[in-house]
């Protein structure tokens, strides 16, 4: 997806969430409504580049630079399989971790100078943070529910005596 964002100049955009049926009607003329993961700026841009009709790109996520991988490591699908057979090229998305065959080439090789300037590991481990954040949270509440049950049926316990 070569589109920019206008604002800032980066390519590390995402699709925004449609809010209304214009805006879904749009996908019918090749247009999205975009998010700059950078400066957070909503803008429209063209998704039909006909350039980009030239070039690999990641199924999942759409981005032009690409890695390759050795097939030591993954063991690629059977449909992939064919189309290695068949002389496509080895690409992976590092940003996705998603391997795939190609016979296109690719527009850009990955570096991981842009990705740390994405700051894309670092995103990750504040996810993972978060996330066990959460998880303790959750288990210290459920703890203090169970004590407060206890305590309650405590008392009921030495009435009945």
């Amino acid at each position: 997806m070569p589109v920019q964002c206008p604002k800032c100049g980066s390519r590390y955009l995402r699709e925004s969430r449609l809010k209304d049926t214009t805006i879904r009607a749009r996908k019918l003329h090749f247009e999205a409504v975009l998010r700059c993961e950078d400066c957070k700026l909503r803008f429209v841009g063209s998704t039909l580049v006909l350039e980009d009709f030239l070039f690999a790109h990641c199924p999942t996520c759409r981005r032009m630079d690409l890695n390759c991988w050795s097939g030591k490591t993954h063991i690629p699908s059977a449909w992939a399989s064919v189309k290695l057979a068949l002389g496509a090229k080895r690409w992976r998305c590092e940003y996705c971790r998603i391997n795939f065959a190609s016979f296109r080439p690719r527009s850009e090789v990955f570096t991981f100078s842009r990705w740390q300037k994405l700051k894309v590991g670092d995103a990750v481990a504040e996810g993972r943070a978060r996330l066990a954040e959460i998880e303790t949270k959750s288990l210290m509440a459920r703890e203090a529910q169970k004590s407060r049950a206890r305590t309650a049926e405590a008392p009921e316990n030495d009435e009945d005596e």
